[in-house]
C-alpha cells in the first residue's frame, strides 16, 4: 500500500513540536529527580524539609527592600551579626564556618551563648568591621542600619535579615530561614522540632497554672504586652498577661497608678546572674511597687534577662522557668 505524503505543515512544525518534547523534559527531571512537582512551587526555607534539604544553590531569599537576593553557594565564612544568628548558628553549624559574630554574642548580660563564642572572633556593627572578617554571608536582624546592607551588598557579601517576630511560630521561621542560606536545613528542621516538642509540653501543663495574671516589668516600669513574644513566652506557660490583658501593646511604658490598679499575682523580671538579690530588694524598697500584694508576698519570679530577651529556640527556657515556679506556688 502507498504511503500518504507528510502535509508540509508538519515538517515545518516539526523541530518545534520536538524542542518543546526536550523541555518538558528536563522539566520533569530537574534536580529533585522525576518528581515534576516542585517546578510547580517556589522552594523556600518554609517548603517541607523533604523538598528543601538537597535544593542545590545558588538559594533565594527576600534582600533589602524586598529584592530578591541569592547565596550563590554554601557559605564558609558565616558572620553572626545578631546575637539571635549566634544563638542558632552555634547549635547547627560547625565552629569552621562561623568567621564571627556579633561582640553582644559574647556578653551573658544579652545573650545566652556567651560562654560558647570562646575563641570566635568578635565583630561590631559596621560594615568595615564585618568585612574584616572576610565573609560570605552576614546575618543580620531587623534592627541593623539599611546603610549596612547597602555596603556589604555593595562589596559583594550577601546579607540575610531575619524577619520581624512575635510568637514561637515566627521563631521557627527565622530559624529555618538561617538553615536554608546556611544549607544546614536539617539541623535547622531538629531545633524547630525541639521547639515544637518544649511548646507541647509547656501546653500540657499549662493547666497547672491556670489563673495566674503575670506582669512582666523592669526598673523602668516598661512591659510587654500583646504582640510581643513576651507575651506568647507568658502565655506558653499557661498565665495570663496582665498587660495585654489592658490592651498595651508589644512596649509600653507604665506608670505606678496603673500597675496598682491591675494588681498582678506575680512579677516576672529579667536579671543578671547573681543580681536577683538586689532586685527583689529594690522592688520591696519602691515606694510604689512594694504596695504590690505580690512583691509583698515575694511573688517574683526571677529569669536571666538574656533569656527572656532571646528571640532564637532558647526562648522557650523563659516559659519553662515561669510555669516551674508557678506550679511550685500553687494557686495564685
Amino acid at each position: 500500500m502507498a504511503r500518504r505524503p507528510i502535509h508540509p505543515a508538519l515538517l515545518t512544525a516539526a523541530p518545534f513540536l520536538l524542542l518543546f518534547g526536550v523541555v518538558l523534559l528536563v522539566m520533569s527531571c530537574g534536580p529533585h529527580g522525576a518528581d515534576s512537582r516542585l517546578q510547580f512551587k517556589p522552594i523556600t526555607w518554609r517548603t517541607d524539609l523533604d523538598d528543601r534539604v538537597d535544593w542545590p544553590f545558588p538559594r533565594r531569599v527576600s534582600g533589602l527592600g524586598g529584592a530578591d537576593l541569592q547565596v550563590h553557594a554554601p557559605p564558609r565564612r558565616i558572620v553572626a551579626g545578631s546575637v539571635l544568628s549566634a544563638e542558632v548558628l552555634l547549635a547547627i553549624a560547625p565552629r569552621e564556618r562561623i568567621a564571627g559574630v556579633h561582640y553582644l554574642a559574647a556578653d551573658s548580660r544579652y545573650s545566652m551563648v556567651a560562654k560558647s563564642v570562646a575563641g570566635v572572633p568578635l565583630v561590631g556593627a559596621e560594615p568595615e568591621q564585618l568585612l574584616a572578617v572576610r565573609p560570605d554571608l552576614v546575618l543580620v536582624d531587623a534592627f541593623t542600619r539599611a546603610e549596612t546592607h547597602r555596603l556589604l551588598q555593595a562589596a559583594g557579601v550577601p546579607v540575610v535579615r531575619t524577619q520581624a517576630f512575635s510568637n514561637f511560630g515566627d521563631v521557627a521561621d527565622n530559624i529555618r530561614l538561617i538553615g536554608w542560606v546556611t544549607g544546614l536545613d536539617a539541623a535547622a528542621e531538629q531545633l524547630v522540632v525541639d521547639l515544637r516538642a518544649r511548646v507541647a509540653a509547656l501546653a500540657k501543663e499549662a493547666p497547672a497554672v491556670q489563673g495566674w495574671h503575670v506582669l512582666t516589668l523592669d526598673g523602668a516600669l516598661d512591659t510587654c504586652g500583646r504582640g510581643s513574644l513576651v507575651d506568647t513566652v507568658v502565655r506558653a506557660a499557661g498565665a495570663v498577661n496582665v498587660a495585654a490583658d489592658h490592651d498595651v501593646g508589644p512596649f509600653r511604658k507604665l506608670d505606678i497608678e496603673s500597675v496598682l490598679a491591675w494588681r498582678p499575682d506575680a512579677l516576672l523580671v529579667g536579671v543578671v546572674a547573681g543580681e536577683e538579690d538586689s532586685t527583689r530588694a529594690r522592688l520591696q524598697q519602691d515606694r510604689g511597687l512594694r504596695l504590690l500584694p505580690c512583691v509583698q508576698r515575694q511573688r517574683i519570679v526571677f529569669v536571666p534577662a538574656a533569656l527572656l530577651a532571646s528571640t532564637s529556640h532558647l526562648v522557650a527556657g523563659a516559659s519553662e522557668q515561669l510555669q516551674a515556679q508557678l506550679r511550685a506556688w500553687g494557686r495564685p
